[in-house]
């Protein structure tokens, strides 16, 4: 596993607009994709990574069934009346239900290329950097180094995945919505034609246009078609804090509305890893966590993330000082420029494990998982310790095994 830097492609800019309609490489004017180095690595390396994501997603599901079994669920942050729907949600996904089938999730691991992969967290309802994986980062791959491979069969898993609810969903159309973001909206309309391209019914809308009516509480377009089955970028935790959390759960629980991602991904806040540490403590690359810092010792550095938060949203690593406080002026904090959203619904504790290091900065792996499997990697690096809104993505390839 190393970094290597070269020119990037000459008008690459203007051609992934025109080619790929990738139109939010540079924000404001920053850096977000970043084709100035790549990172590469050995087929056993990828395998290495590989294995670890899909044990954590194995141990994660574990560890949900130990939430929803011990009725633990308002640790993770779930308000208490979408705690039973929740539950319901997470048993028809246990007993088979297609319409519960999660579709994807990304998880962050920290490694620098020796001892296990160390896993930060499982965004696992609204992940970001998906068309940069699937799409950009392959583009970049055909274009530079067409001998190369790259752990990245993120597409075709998503199409797959979609294809396998086309049964259960009937013809009944999927709407496909985010916040008001470009980048965000982008990324939903891309999730739009894979669905499509699997051979369901689909429609974007922004989620500002869609409306609840009181008389038959249901949601609409502003077509004036019924929302029958609602994909969101926009993440359901928020919703459940907002005017539309009541009505949301009591369409699920009705019947009225079929969810993407499914109900229970709650479940999987970053409160899932002190469930997580609670069953396999010695688990390889599983980083001590838990809901109170008086876990950790004096001296530990540990990472305070909210159980809700968003792109380093709120995210602080500190020093333990010997009253178990944290020491003065051992705060690290991410630069924002915006208040912090997340928080008032809880906080993980977690210890600190060291990324790996890039150029004035860190980088961190991001594994996609499709169904129960690892099937792609992105990385983006920051200047700092916490993975924010800023971060770049930087491509990857790999080195296929000699025959």
């Amino acid at each position: 596993m190393h970094r290597v830097t070269h020119p990037p492609r000459p008008d690459w800019a203007r051609r992934m607009e025109e080619e790929l309609g990738f139109v939010f490489h540079s924000p404001d004017g920053t850096v977000y994709w970043d084709e100035t180095a790549h990172w590469t690595f050995t087929e056993d390396e990828i395998d290495r990574i590989e294995d670890a994501a899909d044990a954590f997603h194995a141990l994660a599901i574990r560890a949900a069934d130990r939430a929803v079994a011990q009725n633990r669920l308002s640790e993770l942050g779930i308000p208490g009346y979408a705690v039973a729907a929740v539950a319901d949600s997470w048993r028809r996904f246990r007993e088979g239900d297609p319409l519960e089938a999660p579709v994807y999730g990304r998880l962050d691991l920290a490694w620098t290329g020796e001892g296990a992969p160390a896993l930060l967290e499982y965004n696992a309802a609204t992940p970001t950097s998906l068309y940069e994986t699937a799409v950009v980062q392959w583009h970049w791959l055909e274009e530079t180094h067409p001998d190369a491979d790259q752990f990245n069969r993120l597409h075709e898993a998503l199409v797959e995945a979609w294809a396998a609810r086309g049964a259960a969903m009937a013809g009944r159309p999927i709407h496909f919505t985010a916040g008001d973001v470009v980048e965000d909206m982008a990324t939903a309309g891309y999730l739009q034609a894979i669905a499509t391209e699997a051979g369901l019914a689909t429609k974007l809308v922004a989620i500002g246009d869609i409306a609840f009516d009181e008389s038959d509480r249901r949601f609409y377009d502003p077509d004036g078609t019924p929302i029958e089955a609602l994909f969101s970028l926009y993440p359901v935790e928020w919703m459940l804090r907002e005017d539309w959390g009541v009505p949301l759960i009591e369409a699920v629980e009705a019947g009225r509305l079929v969810l993407f991602e499914p109900l229970w991904k709650q479940l999987f806040s970053k409160g899932i890893l002190a469930f997580m540490y609670e069953l396999e403590p010695d688990h390889p690359g599983l980083l001590k966590a838990g809901f109170a810092p008086g876990l950790f010792a004096p001296g530990d550095r540990v990472v305070a993330k909210p159980l809700a938060g968003r792109e380093g949203d709120g995210v602080e690593i500190v020093t333990l000082g010997p009253d178990g406080m944290p020491a003065a002026d051992s705060v690290v904090r991410q630069a924002s420029p915006g208040p912090r959203i997340a928080g008032d619904e809880g906080w993980v504790y977690q210890a600190f494990t060291p990324l790996a290091p890039a150029p004035g900065g860190h980088a961190v792996l991001g594994v996609w998982i499709i169904g129960d499997k690892a099937v792609a990697m992105g990385l983006r690096e920051d200047a700092g310790e916490i993975t924010g809104v800023g971060s770049r993505f930087v491509p990857h390839l790999f080195t296929p095994r000699a025959n």
